[in-house]
């Protein structure tokens, strides 16, 4: 069964578009909704900042009264006369709305003094800027007090003309003016009810402390509700039927317009989104097909392709990672072939000189004397120790390299084998000097002398006759190190670099003439790291190589 593949960019494509579009359907849906519902009490909030002064005023009255009953039927009390039958009634459903007529007279006052404060110096003006003081002068005489909101009024109410119907401050300073015989006697205040243009007065309420209604108009509406302050204390809240509401015209009105501007902006988003997300895959998309291409080649063996993504994030770093394993694995395939070609040449020469030495045998052409037989015996001995060290050596890269550790004195071990190749260097016409004192470490003897013998046999084989080997010891609370110094033969930097890798000779024809293999430095330096230790190489002192072998220190607990 063939399953459909989905490309990864299509996959970030969609992803992106899809996350998108989810988030902004319900970004927007939600902002609808949200303004939908609180947009009438939004409304009303700002409205009743416009009632910051009859708060004032009603939160004072009831300071003097204690009740708000007490105060309505207090104040009504104060009308002189003969109530008709339902006027008591009428005050009190009216007493809310006269006491905001009060504050519209005291802020109209107030504002329209700050501004007759500060007269315009332009000739044109100075007969309005006098009628404003009239009228300022008029406000002012006949301005009300929360106290005393239906002064200017008698009972019965029927005798008080047009006393409910709303006029202008001009137009009752005019009336004034037209008419003086209608001015209030015995000084008392004229009676004026403000306009009210915002339409507040008809959609307030005045509740006690528990919420209970008092007067004013009373509404199962949602409505606006500001505390009313004494002391700190709440004594009752002013209430406000909204404005609006959702299912008037101005309003369907109002979210249908902004529910097109809401569907405009979504269809801006979704294109916008369509486009970056378009824009995101194609990014995404190149950089990956190249990596998949160049792991492509590197699955065909070829190494030496290189991948170019120039990018300062994760996909980039990947390329570099996977360039870097095309060099490794280049340097091993390459590693793979030389070790290949240098096995078999190694195993070629003395196996051709076997079956030369054989052949003549067979032919007659030479007799099978001892001579003859020791011969061919040190070709096999040969072969036995280059097949044990290629044994030893794979071994050791495959970390599989067995080492019997134990409590061992390494300069013990160096001395006997120092006494071991006198002969040797005798023979070679070299002088040898050792000088150290030794250590307790852990390691595994055989496989030390072993590395022992193959630095003291590198430096025989290296070393011109009449030369010196050196060899010393240092140490430090971590470390023990010796160091094995001889004279010329020197190695140049490049030789150095070389030196310890497989089947590298400094110089061929002399190796083979003294019988090595090319292999002993590399076995020791793999058998020193699975000690724990290490071995490197540099220029010796005295002109030739120096040999440092380093192991850690035991670790008192």
């Amino acid at each position: 069964m063939n399953i459909r593949r989905v490309p990864i960019a299509l996959r970030l494509f969609l992803t992106v578009l899809l996350t998108t579009l989810v988030i902004t359907t319900v970004s927007l849906g939600v902002l609808h909704w949200n303004m939908q519902r609180n947009f009438t009490n939004y409304v009303a909030d700002v409205e009743m900042q416009k009632l910051d002064l009859l708060i004032h005023n009603l939160s004072d009255v009831y300071d003097v009264y204690q009740d708000w009953g007490n105060a309505i039927q207090a104040q009504i009390l104060q009308i002189e006369g003969n109530a008709g039958p339902d006027d008591y009634d009428r005050l009190s459903n009216w007493w809310l709305r006269r006491q905001y007529d009060i504050a519209l007279q005291q802020r109209y006052f107030k504002e329209h003094t700050l501004v007759a404060a500060t007269p315009t110096l332009n000739p044109s003006d100075i007969e309005k800027h006098k009628a404003d003081l009239a009228e300022l002068d008029f406000i002012e005489r006949n301005l009300p007090s929360e106290f005393r909101p239906f002064d200017g009024l008698k009972f019965p109410l029927s005798s008080n003309q047009n006393v409910f119907r709303p006029k202008d401050p001009k137009d009752a300073k005019a009336s004034e003016q037209a008419d003086s015989s209608k001015s209030q006697p015995d000084g008392k205040k004229q009676f004026i009810q403000m306009p009210d243009r915002l339409g507040l007065s008809s959609r307030l309420s005045l509740y006690d402390a528990k919420h209970q209604f008092v007067v004013g108009e009373p509404t199962d509406a949602n409505i606006s509700y500001r505390p009313i302050m004494v002391k700190n204390q709440v004594v009752g809240y002013l209430g406000l039927k909204p404005v609006l509401d959702q299912d008037d015209a101005i309003s369907i009105n109002f979210f249908s317009k902004q529910k097109r501007y809401l569907i405009l902006v979504y269809g801006l988003t979704l294109l916008a989104s369509l486009i970056a997300s378009l824009l995101l895959a194609t990014y995404f998309k190149k950089p990956i097909q190249r990596l998949l291409n160049g792991t492509r080649e590197l699955t065909k063996g070829h190494y030496q392709h290189q991948i170019t993504v120039n990018r300062n994030d994760e996909l980039g770093d990947l390329s570099n990672e996977l360039n870097q394993l095309a060099m490794i694995l280049d340097q091993h395939e390459t590693s793979r072939r030389q070790w290949v070609a240098d096995t078999s040449h190694e195993l070629k020469t003395p196996l051709a000189v076997l079956q030369a030495q054989i052949e003549a045998m067979q032919d007659g052409i030479r007799k099978p004397t001892p001579e003859h037989f020791a011969s061919m015996l040190n070709q096999v001995s040969s072969l036995k120790k280059l097949t044990q060290d290629l044994a030893d050596l794979a071994q050791a890269e495959a970390m599989q390299l067995k080492c019997y550790m134990a409590n061992v004195n390494p300069w013990q071990v160096i001395v006997q084998e120092v006494e071991n190749f006198k002969p040797k260097f005798e023979q070679a016409h070299l002088t040898v000097s050792a000088q150290g004192e030794g250590a307790d470490l852990q390691l595994d003897i055989d496989r030390f002398k072993q590395i022992m013998v193959n630095l003291l046999g590198n430096s025989i084989r290296y070393t011109e006759a009449g030369g010196e080997v050196r060899i010393h010891t240092e140490q430090n609370d971590a470390y023990w190190m010796v160091y094995v110094d001889d004279s010329p033969l020197g190695l140049s930097d490049e030789q150095l670099t070389n030196l310890g890798q497989r089947f590298y000779r400094v110089d061929d024809s002399r190796t083979r003439s003294t019988g090595g293999t090319g292999l002993g430095l590399a076995l020791s330096g793999k058998i020193a790291q699975a000690m724990g230790g290490e071995l490197s190489f540099d220029h010796s002192p005295l002109g030739g190589l120096r040999c440092k072998l380093s192991f850690p220190k035991q670790v008192n607990s």
